[in-house]
């Protein structure tokens, strides 16, 4: 029985290849370990976590250190253990969503690959943090906390990037099954079958599927998710080339937690705990920072648990239900899949040629609900002398119904890679590559019925169940657009490393070149850009009379309020934008010592997000650019290691995305240039071989360098302020101790306070949230890989606020927060052989 025990967090690895940290095939072929290791290094690893020896600041987590984890937890809560990230998440068991950010940056700026394959929505760049791979089949994660590899087939990676891979599947047969049971219902079970070799070549493959629910642990409501994967793995001899395939598909229906505005939890609490809004400023800000007590009350704002229907009566107008925040329309389902395929090819001694290719689908919506009268011009369309529709079948047309109406969103994308590398020599190497993405929305959002009691008919409404018609047929929906968000990429690299292999140098450029091509059916609201889908007609501002609607012309004056409402006709539009954007890097290792330097400079860029490009006919946005520096330090012996990052990054342009909850969808605003800067540091120290402990801390300065105008001429004076939902400090670390059969281990953080506001003018208090996991081994008793093990979630049951959904100011916005998970257990038993 193995009885080491090392620390939780490390940074040795710097043996290892570097290929195992790159994203693409070629970027793991290009930085592989003959060219990059410079210099020996104590050893591979500590525990699962690495950080290898390379110009970019990067942290890797390998399956030793996820298998430790909850069980079925997104892969990126494991993140929280690397200096400078931060994720919080709405559920303690990762199927709810959830929001990372690196540096200061969100997760809209931070480029999330599966296999080298971008997995951001294609039009907001938003990261689903529940629709990841399951973690067992997770061979490593990977942070790079600055630039992107340079053939990376991302629209906005300024923030940095986050790369998984898929296990290869092992050349022995063998299985896994993994059922675990915890607090709020949980059950989790998960099977794993790996092929081992199939033919004499080496050819093997693996089978794995995935179910689990539990009910929400505040408000009514469950979540549910089930996950397939597979994957064919076919070596080429023995010189490392291969050709990977693998499949995946992931299925979530989520009943959504309520995130209570300001007003909501100012309303919910006594008098006088919640300064009103316009009392707010950025000397006095409000603060969210309740006892235990006051945050129970807040835990107790959620979605309705019942809805109350009226009964059709015929003769008589029944008022729309009340259901507007009922569990029931509150819902967030979704199908995502993809296809991938990997392969290298030696074609000389010197030549080598890396394909990787995807496809990847998927349908997701964000719930909601619309109330329409059956005599409304909208429910008569085109035939304005008809009475309307008697939607809920009372013989009359008097009524008000409440239907289900959320914005669907049906993606196809197809992704692809080249990358040809040329050796001149065992220290000199070059790169260039392609990279195409295309992908393909159908943006809709066809209203569907609800049943007397509030449920849908159909989870994806009129889409896929029955569709709300008006009278002349036409099929009412939320919005209509059709769009393509389109890559050409090429980009160069090289690495060189020089005085007796002691300096490395890494030289790259990307170009990318994006195409938007937008198409809306539907004509869309000039006061705030949501589309209004009706087949009534809809005259131009000269027609006299009074008009709900009324088409105006791009860039004509319009009112701000009142009737009539002007909209800009359907539409189509093309968006191009381009850029150079270089990245450098070094290492050097001091002779005769185990101390090393790295640096990296990198330009990053992010693209306007598709979504927002559709508020109006022409948007003149420009993509956010940065300039990212970074300079380090790394010490690695056995008994101490460590690694510093002093960064610094400029932005221009820069962008933040809010959440509209009754939407159902996400809007920009654009902030100005910010300036920011830090350092991350973790040192790790083993006193003895059964203990380890490790500490992790980052710092964070953001200042935005101008003031924010939101509408007409008003401005908000947030220039000296700092972005929002960004921590300044975080401390954390992780204690593991092994003896004989037992495995304990106990990893904590505490996160600074964050602004809601723009203004800053909005504060939540800092939060502390510990995790213990313990495992004893069976193999003592004759059943190998077979474990029993525990892990608690928030052990010391901190009351705290998770995702936050900013906005300017207190003001003119409300902010939402997301109310953190309790204390929660979960049991498991593992099965393997």
């Amino acid at each position: 029985m193995n009885t080491k025990l090392f620390a939780g967090v490390a940074f040795a690895a710097l043996l290892l290849p570097v290929s195992a940290f790159a994203q693409s095939t070629g970027s793991t072929d290009f930085e592989s370990e003959d060219i990059v290791v410079t210099g020996s290094r104590a050893d591979n690893g500590v525990d699962g976590i690495k950080i290898p020896d390379g110009p970019k600041a990067r942290v890797v987590l390998d399956q030793e250190f996820l298998a430790k984890q909850t069980p079925g937890n997104t892969v990126l809560d494991a993140l929280n253990i690397v200096p400078g990230v931060n994720f919080t998440q709405s559920d303690p068991f990762g199927s709810s969503g959830g929001n990372i950010r690196i540096r200061g940056f969100d997760g809209n700026r931070v480029s999330l690959t599966f296999d080298g394959f971008p997995l951001n929505d294609s039009g907001n760049y938003a990261i689903y943090s529940n629709q990841q791979l399951d973690p067992e089949l997770v061979d490593e994660i990977n942070v790079n906390l600055g630039a992107t590899d340079v053939d990376s087939p991302t629209a906005s990676s300024s923030g940095g990037t986050i790369n998984y891979r898929t296990l290869i599947p092992s050349e022995t047969l063998s299985a896994t099954l993994v059922a675990s049971y915890g607090d709020f219902d949980f059950h989790r079970v998960f099977g794993l079958i790996e092929t081992g070799n199939l033919t004499a070549s080496g050819t093997r493959a693996f089978l794995s599927a995935s179910k689990a629910s539990n009910d929400k642990f505040r408000g009514t409501g469950e979540i549910r998710k089930q996950q397939f994967n597979a994957g064919i793995y076919q070596p080429l001899g023995d010189n490392g080339d291969f050709i990977r395939i693998s499949g995946h598909y992931n299925e979530n229906r989520n009943n959504q937690f309520r995130n209570p505005t300001l007003s909501d939890i100012r309303n919910a609490l006594p008098a006088g705990v919640v300064a009103a809004n316009a009392a707010a400023s950025p000397e006095n800000p409000i603060r969210l920072d309740f006892t235990n007590s006051q945050f129970a009350v807040v835990n107790g704002i959620e979605n309705d648990a019942l809805c109350s229907t009226p009964t059709p009566v015929n003769g008589t107008a029944q008022a729309a239900a009340n259901c507007s925040n009922y569990y029931g329309v509150r819902i967030n389902p979704s199908n995502t899949g993809n296809v991938r395929a990997n392969s290298r090819f030696s074609l000389t001694d010197r030549l080598t040629l890396t394909l990787d290719g995807s496809y990847q689908y998927v349908l997701a919506h964000g719930g909601g609900s619309t109330t329409l009268s059956e005599s409304d011009a909208r429910a008569k369309g085109s035939l304005t002398a008809s009475q309307g529709v008697d939607y809920n079948g009372d013989g009359d047309f008097r009524d008000t119904v409440r239907f289900f109406t959320p914005n669907i969103t049906n993606t196809n994308r197809y992704t692809g890679i080249a990358s040809l590398r040329y050796d001149f020599s065992d220290d000199q190497r070059v790169r260039v590559a392609y990279t195409y993405d295309n992908a393909q929305h159908r943006q809709t959002g066809e209203w569907g019925y609800l049943y007397s009691n509030g449920m849908p008919e159909n989870p994806f409404a009129g889409r896929n169940g029955r569709p709300v018609l008006a009278a002349d047929g036409f099929v009412i929906t939320q919005r209509d657009r059709k769009s393509v968000a389109l890559l050409n990429q090429i980009s160069g690299e090289y690495i060189g490393r020089f005085f007796d292999r002691s300096f490395t140098i890494q030289a790259g450029l990307r170009v990318p070149f994006f195409k938007r091509d937008l198409q809306t059916y539907c004509p869309v609201q000039a006061r705030d850009g949501f589309a209004y889908c009706s087949s009534q007609p809809i005259p131009n501002p000269t027609v006299t009379g009074t008009q709900p609607y009324v088409i105006v012309q791009p860039g004509a004056a319009f009112t701000s309020t009142g009737n009539p409402q002007p909209l800009y006709a359907p539409y189509a539009q093309e968006y191009t934008y381009d850029a150079l954007l270089p990245n450098v890097g070094f290492t050097y290792n001091f002779v005769d010592t185990n101390l090393s330097m790295f640096g990296s400079y990198a330009k990053g860029l992010s693209a306007p997000r598709t979504d927002n490009l559709y508020r109006a006919p022409f948007i003149d946005v420009q993509p956010e650019k940065t300039d990212s520096f970074d300079l380090g330090l790394r010490y690695n012996s056995r008994m101490v290691q460590s690694q510093v990052t002093g960064w610094y990054i400029g932005y221009k342009n820069r962008i933040v995305t809010s959440f509209d909850f009754e939407q159902g969808i996400s809007f920009d605003r654009n902030i100005g240039a910010v300036e920011s800067y830090g350092f991350d540091g973790t040192v790790t120290v083993r006193p003895a071989q059964w203990v380890g402990l490790t500490a992790i801390a980052s710092y964070t300065h953001t200042e935005l360098l101008s003031n924010v105008r939101t509408t007409g001429t008003q401005v908000v004076a947030t220039r000296g302020k700092k972005v929002t939902e960004t921590p300044e400090w975080q401390f954390g670390g992780r204690a593991e101790f092994n003896y004989g059969p037992v495995n304990l281990g106990v990893q904590g953080k505490w996160v600074d306070e964050r602004f809601a506001t723009d203004l800053n003018d909005v504060v939540v208090g800092a939060y502390t949230l510990v995790d213990l996991d313990a495992r004893f081994s069976l193999e003592d008793y004759g059943l190998k890989r077979t474990s029993l093990s525990l892990n608690v979630r928030n052990l010391f049951d901190e009351r705290y606020f998770g995702n936050i959904s900013t906005q300017v100011d207190a003001r003119s916005g409300n902010p939402n927060f997301s109310v953190g998970y309790p204390r929660t257990v979960i049991g498991s038993v593992k099965f393997g052989f």
